[in-house]
């Protein structure tokens, strides 16, 4: 019985420790971003690149800019040698869904992804020219959605989706009130 208790203990404080880890909505879009840039820098023969960009979020940009950085030699001016590398989209959606655990809603389910349209030149032709999508799907604890949004970066930001108060809801409430009611009842007619 002891060792029982002692699992359930560790459970929950490994379970704790893994949601206080969770990462804000910029870092999980960060990370989305590296491994797109990762799949481009693969197709590329080259160790110096050019890139050209029309997008318009500029902390994106640059968040691009750094990880091609990590693999290449970036170049500004025409560079008959560097391979172009054109930044042309790029969109991010956030939804959060409700988890149903019972009355109470403990948890959402995060699903962020985002898409960056990108085209690769070299020497005039076209190598590729894509639209890389990510995707990153978790669970956060429902009161701390406001934590992992940046007010400054509207692409951070996420909306709720799915209506909060649907039939099962109500069906469930229901049954717990008629539940209580009969068991009050039952427990009064008893004594008697």
């Amino acid at each position: 019985m002891d060792d029982i208790f002692r699992k359930i203990f560790i459970l929950s404080i490994f379970l704790n420790f893994s949601f206080a880890q969770t990462q804000t909505n910029f870092e999980v879009i960060d990370s989305l971003l590296n491994s797109i840039v990762g799949e481009i820098s693969e197709q590329i023969r080259s160790d110096k690149i050019k890139v050209e960009t029309s997008l318009q979020n500029k902390v994106i940009e640059n968040r691009i800019l750094n990880s091609f950085s990590k693999r290449f030699a970036l170049y500004i001016n025409d560079d008959a040698d560097a391979i172009l590398v054109r930044l042309d989209a790029f969109k991010s959606r956030i939804k959060y869904a409700p988890v149903s655990r019972g009355l109470f809603r403990k948890f959402v389910n995060r699903r962020v992804e985002i898409n960056l349209y990108c085209s690769v030149i070299q020497d005039g032709k076209v190598l590729f020219s894509r639209d890389f999508k990510r995707e990153h799907s978790d669970y956060v604890k429902d009161d701390a959605i406001q934590d992992l949004e940046d007010e400054s970066f509207d692409f951070t930001r996420g909306e709720f989706i799915g209506n909060t108060l649907t039939i099962d809801k109500l069906l469930e409430v229901a049954v717990l009130v008629l539940s209580v009611g009969i068991s009050i009842y039952l427990l009064f007619a008893v004594r008697k």
